[in-house]
């Protein structure tokens, strides 16, 4: 799916480049039928990428604080990894709800809505949207614009407007999968997990790589959850510890 997307392929396009029915791309995405590894990197090299694979230890320990996280208000969530005596980035999202602002957090910020562990390690609010739409708005609600083009709101928290994030075409090409977080304001609206993976894995930033491990120790974490489980009415922290429990400890 993430190769799909950066290559800007419908299912139906992707499909028609491997020689196979657009039911079966639908069901790989959907995890319904499995892949194989030549599977895989026959699809990345019709999206014109290459397959990089790595053995890397397993590590399970963020998955207890993901759990407690995805417990939380996603706004609660932001301040919980919010390092002390920074500017106050929760409030920024509600003034951006509040002023209607156009355009899907993404970044560090709503990695933090989405319930990821990582202290959030800077006060910027990054927003794909249109450059010249989302600084417009931004100023009528009053935000200060910096020279660096940063638009200064709220608490002192920051807000940087990026046209099309690494990896993707844009905002066009994350609506579909957005996902819609509720402030004291109103809604406020920001990438969906696997497109915030998508961007990770494109980024050269430093931190790329870290992201994109806490974004799939969410989705991982999402799917545990989300496990039937006729008779077990715990909280998910707990179902997710005792799973924990049961693993073979990687040496």
């Amino acid at each position: 799916m993430m190769a799909r997307r950066r290559a800007g392929l419908t299912q139906r396009q992707l499909a028609e480049l491997l020689g196979l029915r657009q039911a079966t791309i639908a069901r790989w995405e959907r995890g319904d039928r499995g892949v194989s590894l030549d599977d895989v990197e026959l699809v990345a090299h019709a999206c014109g990428l290459q397959l990089d694979a790595h053995l890397l230890v397993e590590d399970r320990s963020w998955w207890p604080q993901i759990a407690m996280q995805l417990e939380l208000d996603p706004l609660e969530r932001v301040r919980r990894l919010t390092p002390p005596g920074a500017p106050d980035i929760s409030a920024g999202l509600s003034e951006l709800a509040a002023a209607g602002v156009f355009g899907l957090v993404i970044g560090e910020v709503a990695g933090a809505l989405h319930g990821w562990p990582l202290v959030l390690g800077s006060s910027t609010i990054e927003v794909c949207g249109f450059v010249d739409g989302v600084g417009y708005r931004l100023r009528l609600m009053g935000a200060r614009r910096t020279r660096s083009g940063r638009h200064i709101v709220s608490g002192g928290a920051s807000v940087v407007v990026v046209e099309a994030p690494a990896g993707t075409g844009g905002e066009a090409d994350l609506t579909r999968n957005r996902v819609e977080f509720e402030t004291p304001a109103g809604p406020v609206e920001a990438a969906g997990l696997i497109d915030l993976l998508r961007i990770a894995d494109a980024s050269d930033a430093r931190t790329a790589r870290r992201d994109s491990l806490a974004l799939q120790a969410v989705l991982d974490v999402q799917r545990e959850r989300e496990a039937p489980r006729a008779t077990d009415d715990r909280a998910a922290g707990e179902r997710i510890a005792e799973w924990l429990s049961q693993q073979t400890p990687v040496a």
